[in-house]
């Protein structure tokens, strides 16, 4: 939607490359024309270079520009582009070669001087050498996929004994990911900062940077908050760091778009980790500081044109802040959610703030690709004002439907110690229990009263019978209406009497309220709780309520006024905790097995988790087959007791 967005702005036709998944995606019908390329998984499609050759071809088409993931930094596919004569919007198959690999961009960064982090870079790929190489490294290290990015095939390890699993689950990540599942071993630096600098070079020897970008605040190693200026970074080290890029893209002989990312240690010093050879999901931080349309400048620079600009001509201006929206739960380790978003509606647009979206209301949300919805990104003078407005912007988007890591970013950013610039990679891991399981009950209490509400007046307005009979009419005053909701795991019981007009009493819990409705629409409502006026939007789903205010959203289920019959559970079962595909199975039936032990492999959203066995016992039955396609909560494993 991004390269789309700026190829219309240069007069530019586009034309976009689709899969069985995204037959229905903005993306297919923002462009001026779109091709599908094959079934869902992305080894079948976005990963087939040659089926996206040849939709080129059938188009016309004599660009392409590969985006930010999949083949953007695939030397083969820059090269496949150059000899069926179609120009490749990024550096040549040659620099990508130099560097694409991250143990290579090492070796070329140690021979030009440039310091890098300590670990293994060789080739010899066997487990057991990378597992000597993680000793002779000493631990903590950080184990990364060669040709990858994006936080995919990178593990963390502390103990010895997990590194034999994580070298092979990293391997088996990276392959999916990026075809390559070579590995490199690097020292894990503790409570390090990530500081990477923005470049472009063009093809006639002129390489500038766009200053730097701090992306410290990661979980499972992948950004989510992307910033500039770094609050860690004075002019002195800036100029230094900025210098040791421009050597690194010199060396290289780069062109188009690259960032070299370095790790900044708590005592200041700095050191290189890689280049990534494409446009980077956090490049409006840049944009909104210097004024600059990145996308433009590549297209330009493979136009071959020279750069437009000196690099004292390139001035930073005020702060920018970019935060990252996930489908996904916080709360369960980030797991990846999948659904529908009945409701995408982003809050008024304002000077300062940018929404980079590729979903609108009613997209699916499948388990096939990364779970990022969209980009929130802010710029005000200084680092309180961007911080500030881009809350702001969290607050009023709703993205109702699926579950999303909104409200995490919020209280992230909300946070004393990153309001005051103390960010390092671990920081989320230091804070998490500041950061996640905080309900609001009195919200649940408030939306509950909402949602009851709503419907009371939904079902007096489509009362086409009896129009004239007053709102919650009953001939038996013996007690007030009321429903019951089911909030985060919660029943809620809301009673409701009607007073005078549009003026209710509401009891809710251990709350009660006075509300006046003072409109009504169909999605929308807007209330006066206790004397104080507030809008809100309400979606419906079957029995499902999604409430959204500027004080937060909730997904509310109405309960059946029968009770449910359950029936007693016979065995043990081992459960899909996330949506995902059913990659491996490591267990048989009437195999001996403890709590702890590994049973299955899912994946989902370019990300793995293994089911584990939560009491010792048999395998009595495996529910499922590789390939399967599961839903959180799926029974995959009936384990029973010896």
């Amino acid at each position: 939607m991004r390269v789309i967005r700026a190829c219309r702005a240069m007069g530019i036709a586009s034309v976009a490359v689709y899969s069985d998944a995204d037959t229905n995606s903005p993306h297919t019908r923002f462009a001026d024309e779109a091709v599908h390329i094959g079934p869902a998984a992305a080894k079948d499609s976005y990963l087939q270079i040659e089926k996206i050759i040849e939709a080129t071809h059938r188009t016309g088409a004599d660009a392409i520009h590969p985006g930010y993931g999949f083949l953007a930094e695939n030397a083969d596919f820059a090269e496949a582009c150059e000899n069926s004569s179609i120009v490749f919007i990024g550096p040549t198959a040659e620099a990508i070669r130099k560097v694409g690999l991250k143990s290579a961009a090492r070796r070329m960064m140690t021979s030009a001087g440039v310091p890098v982090v300590p670990g293994y870079d060789g080739e010899d790929q066997n487990t057991e050498t990378l597992k000597r190489a993680a000793i002779e490294t000493g631990l903590p290290v950080l184990i990364k996929a060669t040709a990858g990015g994006g936080g995919k095939g990178m593990r963390i390890v502390r103990d010895a004994a997990e590194l034999e699993e994580a070298i092979e689950s990293a391997a088996r990540e990276s392959e999916k990911g990026f075809g390559d599942g070579r590995l490199l071993i690097e020292k894990y630096i503790e409570r390090a900062r990530h500081v990477e600098f923005q470049v472009f070079g063009d093809n006639y020897g002129n390489v500038i940077h766009l200053f730097e970008r701090d992306c410290s605040i990661q979980r499972r190693h992948q950004k989510i908050i992307e910033e500039s200026p770094s609050p860690a970074v004075d002019e002195n080290l800036r100029q230094r760091m900025g210098e040791a890029a421009l050597a690194a893209g010199r060396e290289i002989g780069y062109s188009n778009a690259g960032t070299v990312e370095f790790i900044l240690s708590p005592e200041g010093e700095f050191y290189f980790i890689e280049v990534n050879t494409r446009l980077q999901v956090e490049h409006p931080v840049t944009e909104m500081i210097t004024g600059l349309d990145l996308v433009r400048l590549q297209i330009e620079i493979a136009e071959g044109k020279p750069l437009r600009l000196k690099q004292e001509d390139v001035i930073s201006r005020g702060h920018a802040i970019e935060a990252r929206l996930y489908a996904e739960d916080p709360d369960n380790n980030f797991l990846p959610a999948i659904g529908t978003l009945h409701d995408w509606r982003l809050p008024a647009l304002d000077a300062g703030l940018r929404f980079d979206a590729g979903v609108e209301a009613k997209s699916e949300v499948s388990i096939y690709y990364d779970p990022m919805l969209a980009k929130v990104i802010a710029h005000g003078e200084d680092r309180e004002t961007a911080i500030r407005k881009l809350v702001y912007g969290l607050r009023g988007l709703s993205a109702q439907g699926v579950q999303t890591n909104r409200d995490f970013l919020i209280r992230l950013l909300e946070h004393t110690d990153f309001r005051r610039g103390e960010s390092h990679t671990s920081f989320i891991e230091d804070h998490l229990s500041e950061l996640i399981g905080l309900r609001d009950a009195a919200f649940d209490q408030q939306a509950a009263a909402v949602a009851a509400l709503y419907l009371q007046k939904k079902r007096h307005a489509e009362n086409k019978t009896l129009p004239r009979i007053p709102p919650v009419y009953r001939n038996n005053p013996y007690r007030d209406p009321a429903v019951k909701f089911e909030i985060g795991g919660e029943t809620i019981e809301v009673s409701y009497r009607h007073l005078k007009d549009d003026v209710y009493e509401v009891r809710c819990m251990d709350s009660q309220i006075e509300a006046r409705v003072l409109s009504y629409g169909s999605g929308s409502i807007r209330l006066s709780l206790d004397g104080i006026q507030q809008w809100f939007r309400v979606v419906e789903a079957g029995d499902v309520l999604y409430v959204h205010s500027t004080a937060g959203a909730r997904a509310i289920t109405r309960l059946s006024r029968y009770p449910q019959r359950h029936e007693a559970a016979e065995h043990e079962t081992a459960n899909a905790q996330m949506p995902g595909q059913v990659l491996k199975i490591l267990v048989a039936e009437g195999q001996r097995v403890a709590a702890g032990d590994s049973l299955i492999i899912l994946e989902a959203m370019k990300m793995e988790q293994t089911i584990k066995a939560t009491m010792d016992g048999f395998i009595e039955t495996i529910l499922v087959k590789v390939g399967d396609v599961v839903a959180p909560g799926e029974p995959l494993v009936q384990i029973s007791a010896e």
